[in-house]
């Protein structure tokens, strides 16, 4: 299994020492991030060539010319669920979102970015099972961790932004000052970034993704193992339709590998009742 970047503890540290620790550890990512471009430049399209395009070979690492990359710059895949209910089935780069809920999506979106070669930053994240984000199929090796301490975790996301594809942050159940939200999110779009917060709310979010437990699969008369969840997910925001879907993310059996999403007709879940002792 793949390991995950941790950055020192910041508690102890004023800000100029904490600013300048995040700056040489994201100097540090291979290759930085120049796969993204601000969510209000026009995509790029490949130049005129005289001679055809070099053939990508397997030792590229990021095998990707330009006319593809015009087509990915401005988006970060999403999972399954997620993809069905947003208008471009990804989201948009230069947007912040807030994660609400059960953690299975939050998981699973962070899976999908880091298995895609993005980047991830969890600020304030100790909860978070990485091994989840491994079943899921994520890519740890792209996955840094954060603490931020005592400190307010919005100043280490802000530098995240910088160089970060998808930044995840906590803001320890408060309300966001306007004037602060506003600073974060025009760098946020500046730098092509995706912000999510968890745990917590900001003024000026560009879309909300909450999901509730519905039901639970593998008990029966109160017995057995939990063998999937069916979540009840729903988008709304700006410029988005307020849209809810349900899936059932079930766990490999037998010989099979990695878990799998798939829809769940309401009709087929009349019948069950969710666990509550484990919500």
């Amino acid at each position: 299994m793949a390991t995950v970047d941790a950055i020192e503890d910041l508690t102890g540290l004023d800000k100029s020492a904490q600013l300048d620790v995040l700056r040489r550890r994201m100097a540090t990512v291979p290759g930085g991030r120049r796969d993204h471009a601000p969510a209000d430049l026009p995509t790029i399209t490949a130049p005129d060539r005289a001679e055809p395009l070099a053939p990508v070979v397997d030792s590229d690492p990021e095998p990707l010319i330009a006319a593809v990359r015009g087509k990915t710059l401005r988006t970060m895949p999403v999972p399954r669920p997620l993809a069905e209910l947003l208008p471009r089935g990804a989201l948009a780069r230069g947007t912040a979102i807030a994660v609400t809920g059960a953690g299975s999506m939050l998981i699973a979106l962070i899976a999908e970015a880091s298995a895609a070669g993005h980047h991830v930053a969890l600020v304030g994240q100790p909860r978070l099972s990485l091994l989840a984000v491994h079943e899921h199929g994520g890519n740890l090796a792209k996955i840094h961790l954060v603490d931020p301490g005592s400190t307010d975790p919005l100043d280490a996301a802000s530098i995240c932004l910088d160089g970060i594809d998808l930044v995840v942050t906590t803001v320890h159940g408060r309300d966001v000052p306007p004037t602060r939200a506003r600073a974060l999110l025009a760098r946020n779009r500046r730098h092509g970034s995706i912000l999510a917060v968890t745990d917590g709310r900001m003024p000026g979010i560009d879309l909300t993704i909450a999901s509730t437990v519905h039901s639970y699969g593998g008990i029966e008369q109160g017995r057995g193992r939990i063998k999937s969840i069916t979540l009840d997910t729903t988008v709304h925001g700006r410029g988005t339709q307020h849209r809810t879907g349900r899936y059932t993310l079930t766990a490999p059996s037998f010989g099979e590998q990695g878990l799998r999403w798939t829809p769940a007709p309401a009709d087929e879940l009349a019948g069950r009742r969710p666990l509550a002792a484990a919500q």
